[in-house]
Order: structure tokens, then sequence, then C-alpha cells
């Protein structure tokens, strides 16, 4: 049985810049290989093929290579290639295409009875316009970006600071069932017994008993409590008096060393502190286009939510920062909501 009580937890989990990029897309990768017919079906099979489309009801993409009409309303192959991008999944071209064309038959039966004038419905294809258009900018304004060796040299002497002097520790402990038995072998200790020797034959962490009792180097937030108390109260070559519980059992803990936690190198945080820089340089310009908006709120209920969220920390802000540090409190119950709206982007950024 391997008991290390390293196990808990893990310190220092990062953020990563994470910017969502919402395909929109009616088709899905079940929709296209699910189909038990492996035969494409064509236009001309499908009853809805017989039904034309409103005249100029359809959207042209200028300069795009037209692949099939449709009853007249073209359809691109950069649809296709859009949609093949988004799929995540191998999915043959005839297939795809005559998927394409039935969902464009179906959109065309909708113009034709007048779905496309609900305002709902116009609600939903605009907003899966702006988001489409905001990722666009997005993935354009990162591209077009050039972070200087000065930035990300700065936000690596930031995070040093804010990571401050760490202690790790090197201790060694035997795991035992009960407590008579951690009593009885600390006895055994106190009269000369070898650790060692002791946590090989006692101890139920099979890991760390065949090396001793050797936990290797650790920090106190790794570590469940009260175990974690223990080893801080200890200097080195010192045993703890009594034994310890935990929820894995009865320990007999001992500190063989301490030193300051390594830091990690600029060029190992490299990848990191480019994402951090590229997710600040997003923040600036968001707060720089919201700034030089003129936005008008005209329901006072709307108007309430949105001075609220105005008051909240934003990202970056180093205001209410004790909170955005917690793991546990990446996301607010709010932005939990936020998984259905179409433009995402901005609120998936963390």
């Amino acid at each position: 049985m391997d008991s290390n009580p390293t196990i808990d937890r893990v310190p220092h989990r990062r953020h990563r810049l994470a910017i969502a990029l919402g395909a929109g897309l009616l088709l899905s990768a079940g929709a296209m290989t699910g189909c038990s017919d492996d035969r494409p079906q064509s236009a001309e099979k499908t009853p809805l093929g017989q039904q034309s489309a409103p005249s100029g009801s359809f959207a042209t993409i200028e300069g795009g290579e037209v692949i099939a009409r449709i009853n007249g309303s073209p359809l691109y192959r950069e649809n296709l290639e859009v949609v093949k991008e988004n799929l995540g999944a191998e999915v043959p071209e005839d297939r795809l295409v005559s998927r394409m064309v039935e969902l464009r038959l179906l959109a065309n039966r909708a113009r034709e009875q007048g779905l496309d004038s609900d305002p709902r419905t116009q609600a939903r294809v605009q907003n899966a316009i702006d988001n489409q258009l905001a990722n666009a900018y997005l993935m354009n304004f990162m591209t077009e970006m050039e972070l200087s060796e000065a930035d990300v040299e700065a936000a690596y002497e930031r995070e040093m600071e804010a990571l401050g002097e760490e202690t790790q520790y090197r201790a060694m402990h035997i795991l035992v069932e009960d407590e008579e038995t951690a009593r009885e072998l600390i006895a055994e200790l106190d009269e000369g017994g070898d650790f060692g020797e002791l946590a090989r034959q006692h101890s139920k962490d099979t890991g760390s008993g065949e090396a001793g009792g050797d936990l290797g180097w650790f920090s106190l937030d790794q570590m469940v409590e009260p175990f974690a108390e223990a080893v801080g109260a200890l200097e080195p070559g010192q045993r703890a008096e009594e034994p310890v519980e935990t929820r894995f059992g009865w320990h007999i803990v001992q500190v063989e060393e301490t030193r300051p936690m390594p830091k990690p190198t600029l060029d190992q945080m490299r990848p990191e502190l480019e994402d951090q820089a590229r997710r600040e340089a997003i923040n600036d310009m968001i707060a720089e286009l919201r700034e030089s908006a003129n936005v008008e709120i005209l329901t006072t209920d709307v108007r309430s939510m949105v001075e609220r969220d105005g008051n909240e920390a934003q990202p970056g802000d180093e205001t209410g920062a004790g909170e955005a540090d917690s793991d546990e409190a990446e996301t607010t119950a709010d932005d939990a909501n936020m998984g259905n709206l179409p433009a995402e982007p901005l609120k998936a950024m963390p």
C-alpha cells in the first residue's frame, strides 16, 4: 500500500492563456460520422431539394470558390474548409458536402417560412457573427503582437518576487496502522534503533519504506495536515517525540535537512511568461476599447448588472488578487453561467 502523504495537494498551479475559438457550426462530427448509410446523399434525393430559396436571401463570399449551387444559392469551398477545420474528425469530403447541402436546404426552408425574421433567430445569428469576428480580431491581434525581451524579463521578476522565499524539506517517516505500534517503534528508535531499517520492515508506505522512509524534497503545502505542521516544527536532524495521526494512519516523522525552494529559470518559465504578457496586452486592449466606446445601457436591470461587473476586480488588476489566486475560485458563479453565450472569447480568457 502506497500511502505517501504528499499526494494531497500540488502547489503553484498556474493559469494558462486560454482563448476560446467558437466554431459556431451547426454541423457536428457525430452528425457526419454517425450516418448508417455510407453513400453520399445528393440534393435531388432530398424532398427539400425541390424548393427554391428566395432570391438574394443567401450570403456571398467575395472572391470565394463556388463548388456547388443549391437551388441557386452558392456553396463555397471556404464553407467546406471552415467546417473541416472545426470538426476534429476525419470525414469523407463527399459526405461532408452532402451534409452541408442538406444544411443549406433546411436553412432555405426556414427562410421560406419566415423564420429568419424571428427576433430570437436574428439575435442568435448576430451573436454568432460577433463571436466569429471577435475571435478573428483576437487571433490577428496576437499574431501581430511583438513581445520584447524586456517585457518577458519584467514579468519574470514579478513572478519571482511573488514567489518569495519558500523552504523545502527532506524528511523520513514510518507509517503504521495504530498509535500503539507507532509508540513501540519510537521506543526502539530512542534505544538506538535504525530509522531506515525500521521503515523498511514496518512502514505501510511501501514507496518511501523501500527507501528507508525517505520522502525526498517537498514543500509543506504538498503535505496533509497535521503532517506538514509536524515537519515544519522540527529542525534538521530532529525526530518528533510523538506520533502524528493523519487520514493515512500514524506517522513517525524525522526531518533530515532543509533548503530554499529552487526557483525556475527565466527560460523554464518563458512560455508561461509570454502567455502572461499576451494576456495582459489583450486585457489592456479591451480596456482601451471600453474606455473609448460610447455605451448606453437603456434598462435599469441591465445597468445594475453592468455596474456590478465593473466594480469587480478585472484580470490583471492587483485589487482582489487574493480571490483570483485561489485555484478553487478560478471562475465566479456568474462566469460559470456564461457557457451558453455565443460571444465567448472575452469571458474565456483567464
